[in-house]
């Protein structure tokens, strides 16, 4: 309703949906992917093809969110909800970094053919600017993928505590997380349907507050003192 009536008047709305986890997994299943890990993959994905793809083929990506999923079963108190929210911070850092290197590299590499400079030689004032300037992109690059990586890891937190939920309120729907479900089982027998809220609401405030450019380590040791258990 915010766009100019002459705009809207000529616009076409596009209803687009999610796909069903088994088709998701189905392409899993084309692409190679044994049945088995394409559903987990799909569901852990929450139908993120893209993701689900990348779980799928790559165990080191499989582990590191199962990682992060055993991070809620960690926690007991004060102490260890600041060594968890380290450990995230320092996952995603890691992960980020795996994932930017030989792109920064390849690009200051080009720009360094391109200014007729060799790499390992002091380099001309006059294009230390150029060079320092590519290091701040790539830097504030950086930085949003581990807030990406971050955000990603949250996320699987919540579907983890949706689970809970689910488990503690005997709906019927399936599980998000089939691979941990005696994990999700156990935290939900430990907790209250009021506490897996109060969990959500804290890493949905978490979410927030890295799109607000909170330092990721504050804002994840806050979550991850909400995460611990309360009687």
């Amino acid at each position: 309703q915010d766009v100019v009536v002459t705009i809207r008047s000529r616009c076409r709305g596009v209803v687009l949906r999610v796909p069903p986890v088994a088709d998701v997994a189905a392409l899993l299943v084309r692409d190679g992917v044994d049945p088995a890990v394409a559903d987990a993959a799909a569901r852990a994905a929450q139908s993120h093809i893209g993701l689900a793809r990348r779980l799928a083929r790559d165990p080191e990506a499989r582990e590191r969110r199962a990682r992060t999923l055993r991070l809620a079963a960690r926690i007991r108190g004060v102490g260890d909800a600041v060594l968890a929210a380290a450990d995230l911070v320092e996952v995603a850092a890691a992960e980020a970094k795996a994932a930017t290197a030989d792109r920064d590299a390849a690009e200051r590499a080009a720009l360094l053919r391109t200014l007729g400079a060799e790499e390992g030689r002091a380099l001309p004032p006059a294009l230390r600017a150029q060079v320092r300037q590519l290091e701040e992109e790539q830097k504030r690059r950086a930085t949003r993928a581990q807030r990406d990586v971050l955000d990603r890891a949250l996320v699987d937190l919540l579907s983890l505590y949706r689970d809970v939920l689910v488990v503690q309120l005997g709906a019927d729907v399936d599980l998000v997380n089939v691979a941990e479900e005696d994990e999700v089982r156990r935290l939900a027998a430990e907790s209250t349907p009021e506490q897996s809220l109060r969990r959500m609401d804290a890493i949905a405030e978490a979410r927030e507050r890295l799109e607000g450019n909170v330092a990721p380590l504050l804002a994840m040791e806050a979550m991850a003192v909400a995460l611990r258990p309360q009687g």
